[in-house]
């Protein structure tokens, strides 16, 4: 029987705007009973949204040694960015652009550059991910994103010259309430199985 219902789902905002909508659409064209209410926060926020039974479905942000629970979905490099190589100077205190706390990506900046003895502030702070974008393409510093989410007019700071610390995989993985109704479960597979 053609299914129906609501599934909420919860991921964060850089994901949801670049991975998600084409998996999401191809779904809402194959079951165009069920309909999806989709919230786009920062992780921790999803998270708390999940707990408190907001959410049948979300994904989210582990450390890949990190965590267990849910089903990994994907898993990519994380990479140092900014508007050019210039931003970092190698004797001077780092400018972030950062997402607002609590935030998993700014987390992972401050705890490796502190793993390193490399000083720096933050700059800008921008619960959006174009507004980030922006920040960093104006050079008021840099950030870490995905390899694959780097716009192509960023610059990839890989240089070892500018030493800066090298930084774990990024794994994103997929949650589920207990007891989530069978357009929810579609929906599960569904992502597992186009991610």
């Amino acid at each position: 029987p053609e299914l129906s219902g609501v599934v909420r789902l919860g991921a964060p905002e850089d994901f949801a705007t670049s991975h998600l909508p084409n998996v999401l659409a191809r779904f809402a064209r194959s079951h165009p009973r069920v309909a999806l209410e989709v919230t786009c926060e920062l992780t921790l926020d999803v998270l708390r949204r999940f707990r408190a039974g907001d959410l049948d479905l979300a994904l989210v942000k582990r450390e890949p040694a990190g965590v267990t629970g849910g089903i990994r979905v994907w898993r990519e490099p994380l990479v140092w960015i900014a508007a050019d190589r210039e931003v970092v100077d190698r004797d001077s205190t780092l400018p972030l652009v950062v997402s607002p706390n609590p935030c998993v990506y700014r987390k992972r900046m401050t705890d490796a550059l502190e793993r390193v003895g490399r000083s720096w502030r933050i700059s800008y702070t921008c619960g959006s991910l174009s507004g980030t974008h922006a920040a960093v393409r104006a050079g008021l510093g840099l950030t870490i994103l995905p390899k694959e989410m780097v716009p192509a007019d960023l610059t990839i700071l890989s240089d070892e010259s500018l030493n800066l610390p090298d930084l774990d995989d990024t794994e994103m993985a997929l949650i589920e309430a207990p007891q989530i109704h069978p357009a929810a479960v579609r929906l599960r597979d569904y992502i597992v199985r186009e991610m």
